[in-house]
């Protein structure tokens, strides 16, 4: 459930879908009217540009000079600029709602602007675009060696766009009863919303180039929500900072899993159409105007205006629009909007560096009368310090916040609102959505669907100190144990801080077999991550199928105990591990454990392989190891929800894990052993070409043992189709005792459905797979196995193996985001087309379905 974890805060919000809303009440409008004149002679400046500071609301003079600005949010002052005159600013009187400001512009001191020569026949606007991008060396803030940076951060969102049929819901009528005092808020276009979350938050984060590094340390927070907490999970993820801070100057911005070609990257022209609109003067400085529209509206890219400085070619502003035709799911709108200003050190080298952003979103379900959300986020950085840069310990030390992060000190914010956030701070409107919000977390009904989008997320419902689930291992039906029930539990950080315990107990109606779990950890460092813990458990499984094999697949492993249950065994195992990060990126496990293998198919090694037939045989297996695991994960971030840590995964990284497992009698095992196995993941950012995804793996162990001991390849035989395995192959078809696998999936977004009429339309991507696998087995352990019939007269299966000169290939190729929601691919097998070594026909062909919710 890797991408649930980008969005998770999205998907609880969204478990309240079900026909929420409010009661409407307009905002209040303000008008604003004046006269520019000249300071000198008194002579009305016509075509002036008037703007509210720090917002993106304006306008400009009419011929006498005159102005009149409405809005529905005010700042403290208003600036007035003009080609040849200085900036000037007024402050406004925001508990007036009408009021009148004249100004008066002096004259400026001489600003020269470079010269900018346009070849006959082409754009101007290409001109300045060539020199963006040949003063970007001097421009983009990654020249800095280091800087650093207070943040104010506040979040909203609220639900939007309700039908006529969803206000006629149950819930709807008990919500619209509870707030029937309370007046609610319309957006800019009249939609009704009802909020759901506002939150501050106020951060210092660090940055270093040579090596790369980033650090932010989240110092408070305050939140008010339905569906997430006031601390913990909510604070770390509406806390951070990088999810608006798009560096326009690389070639492609991600966003939402996806790459945008930037307006101002290295292909410009090959995305957009550009226009030289005209020259502004923004704050001190004195800009050309340059509007940008997609070649083609399906693609990835942006509609909207940048502003570039007339002297030094750099970004002063950005204006950025992705509308719902381009190839995104659920988003109706996206907006980023940044302002960057230039910073300078005692050398005098400079760079510019953003100070304010914006990003607003208008997402939508399935349908065109779904519900929305709209959802936004304005950042103010102040406080900016450069090239001082830190020790490189100083960025890899994992960081939580404090048990403190959470805070509703009034005073506290009010000295936030005054030194960092200024006008971006809570206002009237934000103050209404926080009453509104403490209302209706009081109607049982919403509180009901809290729980329900809480289950539907996470797999547990929370009762107190305990979770219970996950709700996917619930029920399953197989040939081995009839109807399986299981129920299972963890404890949260109200039953403790420190000692986790987890447990379930499972039943089969058909082997009429209870089977259980349980587990101990005590959380020693979160900062650190270093925990000491003990596991038993004895269960059914299938021979290459284990949790730990198929990296944490939830569903794909509750679905792998429906249906046929081949290659099933028995299995007790007990383990002992600890588990630290002594730096950040780098994790260390030590595990002493023991495991059985009991299979319930007909199965037979030889004890003594080199007397052949002769040799005695046997068919359970008791395993005894101690292991040592490093995993390395150089630009991986987490978070922290209650006792588990969360990944969300590294920045263009890939993430390495090496492990050696020795096999001991001295522990009680059947067999003294070795093994080796290293495992790499990364997904590569390749442009307008999309992104592809790798796993490689391998695995050696020169030792001498029976094939569940070695590397059984995962196979999936099954109709669901699921990345990193084969898609052709039987469960247990092959066993390797040292392999090399390569699994590739590539993402192509739109590049290609985007260009073919008609097809364009329906937001379909094409996907492609290679998975390849080499392999052998020795002749000492193919001798291993027994072929000699059982006392029942059953012949033992016999496990396939691979020629170390012939790989085994898969290619498939499949179309993906049908209906926004559904994929279907075909999968081919090239290689090792006959039957295997227990006739188990193979299928050369086949076609496979998968579900997932994506952007």
């Amino acid at each position: 459930m890797g991408n649930r974890l980008r969005v998770r805060l999205l998907f609880l919000l969204t478990g309240l879908l079900i026909g929420l809303s409010g009661q409407l009440h307009a905002q209040t409008t303000y008008s604003i009217t004046g006269l520019v004149t000249d300071a000198k002679n008194g002579e009305p400046v016509p075509f002036a540009s008037v703007a509210l500071v720090g917002k993106r609301v304006g306008t400009i003079t009419d011929e006498k000079g005159r102005y009149t600005l409405r809005t529905n949010v005010l700042s403290d002052s208003l600036v007035v600029s003009s080609m040849g005159y200085a900036n000037t600013r007024r402050a406004i009187d925001k508990e007036r709602i009408t009021q009148a400001i004249d100004v008066q512009l002096p004259m400026s001191v001489g600003t020269a602007l470079q010269e900018v020569v346009v070849r006959a026949g082409e754009n101007p606007a290409f001109r300045v675009l060539r020199q963006v991008r040949k003063n970007r060396s001097l421009n983009d803030r990654n020249r800095l060696k280091a800087y650093e940076y207070d943040s104010y951060q506040k979040t909203e969102i609220a639900l939007s766009h309700l039908t006529d049929r969803m206000r006629q819901s149950m819930l709807f009528r008990k919500i619209s009863q509870a707030m029937s005092q309370v007046d609610s808020i319309v957006d800019k276009e009249g939609n009704r919303l009802l909020p759901l979350l506002v939150s501050e938050s106020v951060t210092h984060t660090y940055f270093r180039t040579g090596p790369q590094r980033r650090r932010e340390d989240v110092r408070k927070t305050r939140i008010r929500g339905v569906a997430v907490d006031d601390a913990g999970l909510s604070s770390q993820l509406l806390g951070g900072t990088s999810l608006i801070s798009q560096n326009f100057y690389d070639n492609y911005i991600p966003i939402l899993g996806k790459d945008f070609a930037s307006p101002i990257g290295e292909n410009w022209r090959n995305w957009y159409e550009f226009f030289l609109a005209d020259t502004t003067q923004l704050g001190d400085h004195i800009c050309y105007e340059i509007q940008f529209d997609p070649k083609r509206p399906e693609d990835l890219a942006f509609t909207g205006k940048a502003w570039i400085d007339t002297t030094t070619f750099a970004l002063c502003e950005i204006e950025a629009h992705i509308g719902s035709r381009a190839n995104l799911n659920y988003v109706r709108e996206l907006t980023i909007e940044q302002e960057l200003e230039p910073t300078v050190d005692s050398s005098g080298s400079a760079g510019w560096l953003p100070v304010g952003l914006k990003m607003s979103a208008d997402l939508t379900g399935v349908g065109k009368q779904s519900l929305g959300m709209r959802a936004q986020v304005t950042l103010r950085n102040s406080n900016i310090v450069v090239n001082k840069p830190k020790p490189i310990l100083f960025y890899e030390q994992p960081i939580e916040p404090s048990d403190t992060v959470a805070t509703t000190n009034e005073a506290y914010w009010g000295t936030v609102q005054r030194t960092l956030a200024g006008p971006d701070s809570l206002n009237k409107t934000d103050q209404k959505a926080r009453m509104m919000i403490e209302k209706l977390r009081e109607v049982p009904a919403v509180r009901t669907a809290e729980a329900i989008g809480q289950i539907a997320v996470t797999g547990f419902l929370k009762v107190g100190g305990f979770d219970l689930g996950p709700y996917p291992y619930l029920f399953a039906v197989n040939t081995v144990e009839g109807l399986r029930t299981r129920i299972g539990f963890r404890t949260n950080e109200e039953f403790s801080r420190h000692l986790v315990f987890r447990g379930y107990l499972a039943y089969g109606t058909l082997d009429k077999e209870f089977k259980y779990g349980g587990e101990a950890d005590y959380l020693i460092s979160r900062q650190h991550w270093t925990q000491l813990g003990v596991r038993m458990s004895y269960d059914l499984e299938r021979l290459g199928l284990t949790p730990e094999l198929i990296g944490g697949n939830r569903l794909f492993y509750a679905l792998s105990r429906f249906g046929r249950y081949r290659g099933a065994y028995q299995s007790m195992q007990k383990e002992v591990f600890f588990v630290t990060e002594p730096v950040k990126g780098v994790l260390l496990r030590a595990t002493v454990g023991s495991r059985t293998f009991d299979p319930l198919f007909p199965y037979e090694y030889r004890l003594n392989p080199e007397l052949g037939d002769q040799s005695p045989v046997r068919s359970s297996i008791d395993d005894a190891y101690w292991s040592i695991e490093a995993r390395l994960a150089r630009k991986e971030k987490y978070i922290m929800d209650g006792n588990e840590r969360i990944t969300l995964g590294t920045k263009r990284a890939p993430v390495l894990t090496i492990r050696y497992t020795r096999g001991m009698t001295g522990l009680g095992s059947d067999f003294n052993y070795n093994r080796l196995t290293v495992r790499a993941q990364q997904t590569l950012r390749l442009g307008p070409l999309g992104r592809m995804t790798y796993l490689l793996s391998a695995g050696y162990t020169p030792s001498e043992l029976p094939a569940p001991l070695l590397f059984p390849h995962i196979g999936n035989p099954t109709p669901l189709l699921t990345t990193n395995t084969f898609n052709r192959m039987q469960f247990y078809e092959f066993v390797s005792d040292r392999f090399v696998a390569m699994h590739m999936q590539h993402k192509f977004e739109g590049f290609l459905f985007n260009r073919l009429p008609g097809i364009r339309k329906l937001n379909w991507r094409l996907v492609a797979n290679a998975d390849m696998l080499w392999g052998t087995m020795s002749e000492k352990n193919q001798n291993v196995e027994s072929s000699k019939p059982m006392p029942n007269g059953m012949r033992p299966i016999r496990f396939g193996h691979l020629d170390p000169s012939i790989p085994y290939v898969e290619l498939g190729y499949g179309i993906d985001n049908i209906f926004k929601i559904f994929r279907v691919q075909a999968v081919h097998r090239l290689t090792y087309l006959e039957p295997g070594p227990n006739n188990i026909p193979t299928n050369r062909f086949v076609i496979k379905a998968a579900a997932s919710i994506s952007f």
